[in-house]
């Protein structure tokens, strides 16, 4: 905002300026926060998403090894192949 002041007398222009800062303090803390947020969101998002998919390896593993413990594996290679299927894509 500015402000134009002429005097009566004599030509001189006066020009008092005043600059508010809240405005953009506000908006940078606001794109601040939106972005460690979105961050943390994401953050959060791939621990779920390999947290689960962990889990889901170690239970076919799991499944696997107590098929062959009963003995329906004949060879190790079938052991390996069953095993193979239970790696992530």
């Amino acid at each position: 905002m500015s402000i134009l002041l002429h005097g009566s007398r004599s030509v001189e222009k006066f020009e008092i300026t005043t600059k508010h800062a809240e405005p953009k303090t506000s908006s940078i803390l606001l794109i601040s926060v939106a972005i460690i947020f979105s961050v943390v969101l994401v953050m959060y998002v791939g621990i779920l998403f390999t947290e689960s998919s962990m889990k889901a390896y170690s239970t076919c593993r799991e499944k696997i090894v107590g098929y062959e413990e009963r003995g329906l594996y004949t060879g190790a290679e079938q052991f390996k192949l069953a095993l193979s299927y239970c790696e992530p894509t």
